[in-house]
């Protein structure tokens, strides 16, 4: 009996080690799950956090080609509007020469035809900013007195030949064949300046100050 007994003693503390480390390891276990369980949620965090960058920087790249598409867009546009402003120029200054070339040839003409009728033909070039040469040629010896008046539209306000107050109208002789007088005029656009001449007994003359 007291064998038997000892036997049964001896089983059961086998079974209580056998529990208890069966206890040991569950509670190991146990833990090892949490651990896990705490990695796949930082690991899910990741993947969140990971999935977001990307979204954001396909959104930027989007707003990116989309600013560089209207940049291009911008940009030829701004060409095409050069390339207009260009050509309006160019047409411009075509224009511009063609009708000073067209008053230049009208002027010459005029100049001839005076010359082979005996009539006085006079030239005005500016000289100092606010003086102008008159030249006469092509006519009579002497011219007693002629007439210089501002035609209206050429921006001179008045004329004058020494220091007199500037008027509409200057009176200037006599002149001979060949001479030049030279008189000031009241202007700040020299090339713009146009004069009427007028010489008894032949018909007034515009003139234009040529640079």
């Amino acid at each position: 009996m007291i064998a038997l007994a000892v036997i049964s003693a001896v089983v059961a503390m086998c079974a209580m080690a056998a529990a208890l480390w069966q206890a040991r390891e569950a509670k190991k276990a146990q833990e090892a799950a949490r651990n896990a369980e705490q990695a796949a949620n930082r690991a899910q965090e990741e993947a969140q956090a990971a999935r977001k960058a990307v979204e954001q920087a396909a959104t930027s790249a989007l707003q990116a080609r989309t600013a560089a598409e209207e940049a291009r867009k911008e940009a030829a546009q701004a060409q095409e509007a050069a390339t207009a402003s260009r050509m309006l120029a160019d047409e411009a200054q075509l224009t511009a020469q063609q009708a000073t070339q067209q008053v230049n040839e009208i002027t010459e003409a005029l100049a001839a035809e005076r010359s082979r009728r005996g009539m006085p033909t006079f030239a005005i070039s500016p000289g100092a900013p606010d003086e102008f040469r008159l030249s006469y040629f092509g006519g009579p010896a002497v011219i007693e007195q002629l007439t210089v008046s501002v035609v209206p539209g050429s921006r001179v306000l008045g004329l004058s030949q020494h220091d007199e107050p500037p008027a509409e109208h200057l009176e200037i002789g006599p002149l001979h064949n060949g001479s030049a007088i030279t008189f000031r005029a009241a202007t700040g656009q020299r090339a713009s300046a146009v004069f009427q001449i007028r010489a008894e007994p032949w018909e007034p003359v515009v003139v234009r100050a040529d640079q």
